[in-house]
């Protein structure tokens, strides 16, 4: 994949076919131009018109189920972890990790409609610079970086007020935040527990909790249970795996223990739950 790669409204339905299921490889941003669009995301209804901004995580899975005729967007998709090593922002990796996971405000943003025109434009900008003519640039990849920074900064500076971030959070409780956060990312199918995560940041468990807590209003618990149930939900609907194999992979101790959880947090069984969301799969 390039750095960044641009999609219009035409190459977007290429790849996300009405009523399937699409599992996100990298990040991305979808700016609605016109029109309106609804998604599914990890099997709840949200819609998007005109002028807003939506993040795609790739930890979530998404389908398409309706857009207007007159539906047009710019998308940028890119890969968080290039795009860290070659930009050195200036603001909060938490500002960051809140911006990309937002899943309070449904991944959607909604800047004022001169602030989403600078950020179109930025992507039009951007375009041009991605042309092949323009590709011979000596700085071409500088020049890339720096527009998808400006939009970034552009972003995160129209959304402090909206989001309300708290300037005088505790810089320690916020980094122990966010590296729990990044460990549940890569562990959360293997560990469970919250004492490995404790040990892999050399602090106590309950201090992890407090952190957490303070930091998200949401408990360190909750963000493991999460990222299960929403991978339980993406392999019900987007595999064939009997529920066995699917609570091994999710390294539960077996099926039972599987269907615990998974009614717990759904109110319905694996199997009903596979049965009730049936898609075609591609």
């Amino acid at each position: 994949m390039s750095l960044i790669r641009i999609l219009n409204e035409k190459d977007f339905f290429e790849n996300a076919k009405m009523g399937h299921i699409l599992r996100p490889a990298n990040f991305s941003m979808i700016f609605i131009r016109s029109g309106s669009i609804h998604l599914e995301i990890n099997n709840q209804s949200v819609s998007y018109v005109e002028d807003h901004v939506l993040l795609i995580s790739s930890h979530n899975s998404y389908k398409l189920s309706h857009y207007t005729d007159d539906l047009k967007i710019y998308m940028l998709i890119y890969n968080r972890e290039t795009i860290r090593e070659k930009i050195h922002f200036n603001f909060s990796r938490y500002d960051v990790y809140r911006i990309i996971n937002a899943e309070k405000n449904q991944n959607i943003f909604n800047p004022d409609k001169v602030i989403f025109d600078q950020l179109t434009g930025l992507v039009e900008l951007m375009i041009y610079q991605t042309d092949m003519e323009n590709r011979q640039s000596f700085f071409h990849e500088q020049i890339i970086l720096s527009i998808f920074s400006t939009i970034t900064y552009k972003l995160m500076d129209s959304l402090e007020i909206q989001l309300q971030f708290d300037r005088k959070r505790n810089a320690r409780k916020e980094e122990i935040t966010l590296q729990f956060l990044e460990l549940a990312t890569d562990y959360y199918k293997t560990e469970k527990e919250l004492d490995f995560y404790a040990k892999k940041l050399n602090i106590s468990i309950k201090y992890l909790s407090i952190c957490v807590k303070e930091i998200t209003d949401i408990a360190p618990s909750v963000f493991i249970a999460t990222a299960l149930l929403n991978e339980a939900k993406t392999l019900l609907f987007s595999s064939k795996d009997t529920i066995t194999r699917i609570a091994e992979e999710l390294n539960f101790s077996d099926q039972y223990a599987f269907g615990k959880f998974f009614k717990k947090h759904t109110g319905l069984s694996p199997k009903n739950y596979r049965n009730k969301h049936e898609v075609t799969l591609f």
